[in-house]
Formats: structure tokens, sequence, C-alpha cells
């Protein structure tokens, strides 16, 4: 199976591709302080429902790169009303970007298409203006386990900002999700899987679509839930 098919199926249903709401996504919108003339680069943009909210209203431009088609058929379905977006299907790895030449450099959920989050804000850093913005939203401790049992736990948000400050940048803002905003995305993943697969019981993926759903959806209940969330750090470079 195809894992950029599975996600396609998995995320058919939304278009926020996080665990978040759109209401919250919308104080980016103040913290990144989106005028017109602004560039932004969104890594792995998906069907980039942010950036095209700010292209909506605002003359920016904006620039994804997203490895997964079907999710850029979506992007590109309507033009903007003021800003111009052009997206790129390619990997974030194998694409070329200008140094120093962004306003506002995004990666919402997508820190795997580099490496890990010192990897990522490096190419984040890296592509932003000095005083530019770095958006960075990824999965984060909240109740650290009160037994250990051996895992590799992401960092809580103090952690994360200790990080990004030592990349050259200082956190402003941050965004969380709510137990019921993860609840909500993982449940539209697993809703979305098990629905297609009644409407293509004879596909040649179907067990493993349901295979991946079922050990997606337990590692939720069991490894997401009880002690991790996912924030989004808001942060200037220096300079």
């Amino acid at each position: 199976m195809d894992p950029l098919n599975y996600w396609a199926i998995a995320e058919r249903d939304i278009e926020i591709q996080n665990p978040i709401t759109d209401r919250k996504l919308r104080l980016l919108d103040d913290y990144c302080d989106i005028r017109d003339g602004l560039s932004v680069l969104d890594i792995g943009c998906g069907k980039a429902w942010l950036m095209r909210q700010w292209a909506d209203r605002h003359a920016i431009e904006g620039v994804g790169i997203e490895i997964n088609p079907r999710f850029l058929e979506v992007a590109r379905r309507k033009p903007p009303a003021r800003g111009r977006l052009t997206f790129h299907s390619t990997s974030v790895k194998g694409f070329r970007v200008e140094p120093a030449s962004y306003d506002i450099v995004l990666c919402l959920g997508a820190s795997f298409a580099i490496g890990d989050i010192p990897a990522t804000l490096d190419w984040m850093i890296a592509a932003a203006r000095p005083g530019g913005t770095i958006v960075l939203g990824d999965i984060t401790l909240r109740h650290p386990p009160v037994v250990s049992r051996g895992q590799v736990l992401p960092l809580d948000t103090i952690g994360m900002i200790g990080v990004i400050d030592r990349h050259d940048a200082e956190v402003s803002a941050t965004i969380s999700a709510s137990d019921a905003d993860f609840e909500r995305y993982a449940s539209h993943h697993r809703h979305a899987t098990l629905t297609w697969a009644r409407e293509h019981p004879d596909h040649p993926d179907h067990a493993e679509v349901l295979s991946k759903s079922r050990q997606d959806w337990l590692h939720y209940q069991r490894e997401i839930r009880p002690v991790l969330g996912w924030t989004i750090f808001v942060a200037r470079k220096y300079g």
C-alpha cells in the first residue's frame, strides 16, 4: 500500500490536517501580523488551508511544498481572491530554497518531512528573513507518565521553547490543541478509513488500510491521548 494513498483516504473529509480548529488557527493572523506583500513558505502544506485563507484576504505570495498530489488537487482547486499561491509536488528535502527569502515559514505537523525537530528548525531558520516569523506545530508532552516504559517521548512546551531559542529565534506565542481537538482529528481518520473500506470491499489495499487504521486508532488511545498534546509555536528569527 502506498502511504500517500492511505493518507489521502484518511484525510479525505478534512481540510485542516492537524489536531487544531479553524478558530485557533485564525489566531495566527495576529501572531504572524498577516498583511499585503508578505512572502510565505509552507513546508508539507497538505491542502494548505491556512495559506489559502490568508491569500483570500491578503495579497501575499505563498509557496507550498507537498509530496501528496491528492492534497495538492484540493489546494489548487480554487484560486485565491487576492494573493498568489504556487505549489510544488516534491519532497521538502528535494526543494531548493533561497536562504533568508521568506517573511513567514510554516511547518504544521510536517517535521517528519525533514527529520527531527532540530533539523526542521535549521531548515526553517535558514529560509526565513532576519526578523521573519517561524511557525512550527508538533506533538508535545503534556502529562509525563507516572511509570516510564522506556519509550522516547517528545519535549514539553518549555523544552521546545528552549530548542527554538537555541536556534536563534524567540517564541512569542503558543497555540495548543485541546483533548477534544485531538480526539476529533483521530476520529476523523478512523471514520474515513472505515467508511472507505465499506465502500471498496474488493480494493487490493482493503486489508492494509483497515490494519493501519486500527493500529493508528489504538496508538492514539493508548499512547497519545493519556500523555501527549499538539502545540503551535510562533517565533521571530533574530536579526
